[in-house]
């Protein structure tokens, strides 16, 4: 989950995995890998593919593709996150198709010398890292031609809409209108929030085309009503809702995580 010279020092992952967990399984943390799941797989061929999951964490996603048949490798800093990648892969059976590797995100390429993946994901990495624009050049170095690179990180835009509607908080909303830091409740810790147009630019600097701009987390974040969703029926239709919200503008612009998808030139 984390990068040498991040915003939360590496330890802290490992220490705080277990309140990642459980943010895991809450219902904003399910929809968090539900419609990103949704978003990705709408550019994804049937073909297997090679992954490289970059700061995978516990193995997550990494999983889910690994069941659809393709071949994923999780890297990441924390070791109990990657035992629990390895563990997890072996509950669903899909081991034979994760791999671990512990690493920096900021030496993939020397990690993965002459090594080239279908898809990369960045997932969640991005606001914990000093310099982006280094990590980003760094980890496209191992991107096929034609190949995809995911990226996921918190929308600043999204802030002062959640203080104003969700906390009622006007005098917060303002303040976070400039702000570019929000605090993080898993890890305890601010962590700065990033805008599309910033990620974006990084992508078109290492010569990736955007071909996918998504929100995730539209409207959850602004109900206040966290018991409700809980409920099954109700988290069916708020599932269906982000879904169908995720790809549509403007939603993406104010959505509590932005996903961007670039492409390689072939």
């Amino acid at each position: 989950m984390s990068d040498s010279g991040s915003a939360i020092d590496n330890a802290v992952f490992d220490e705080r995995l277990a309140n990642f967990q459980k943010w895991q399984e809450t219902p904003w943390g399910q929809l968090r890998y539900s419609v990103v799941a949704a978003n990705l797989d709408r550019h994804l061929s049937d073909r297997p593919l090679t992954v490289l999951d970059v700061a995978g964490g516990n193995g997550r996603e990494a999983v889910r593709l690994a069941e659809l048949g393709h071949h994923v490798t999780v890297l990441d800093v924390a070791p109990v996150s990657l035992d629990g990648a390895q563990e997890l892969a072996a509950a669903h059976e899909v081991a034979d198709r994760v791999e671990v590797r512990e690493g920096d995100a900021h030496d993939v390429a020397d990690i993965f010398p002459g090594q080239e993946f279908d898809l990369l994901l960045c997932h969640n990495l991005l606001q914990y890292v000093p310099d982006r624009a280094v990590v980003v050049r760094g980890i496209v170095k191992c991107l096929k031609p034609g190949g995809l690179l995911s990226v996921v990180a918190p929308n600043a835009y999204a802030v002062p809409l959640e203080a104003a509607v969700r906390e009622l908080d006007l005098p917060a909303a303002r303040g976070a209108v400039d702000a570019r830091i929000k605090s993080n409740v898993v890890y305890g810790k601010d962590v700065p929030v990033l805008t599309v147009d910033e990620i974006g630019d990084h992508l078109g600097d290492v010569g990736l085309d955007l071909v996918g701009h998504y929100g995730v987390m539209s409207v959850c974040n602004l109900i206040a009503n966290n018991s409700i969703k809980y409920d099954p029926a109700f988290f069916a239709r708020l599932e269906e809702l982000e879904i169908a919200l995720a790809g549509r503008m403007p939603y993406p612009l104010t959505a509590r995580m932005f996903h961007l998808i670039g492409q390689r030139s072939s």
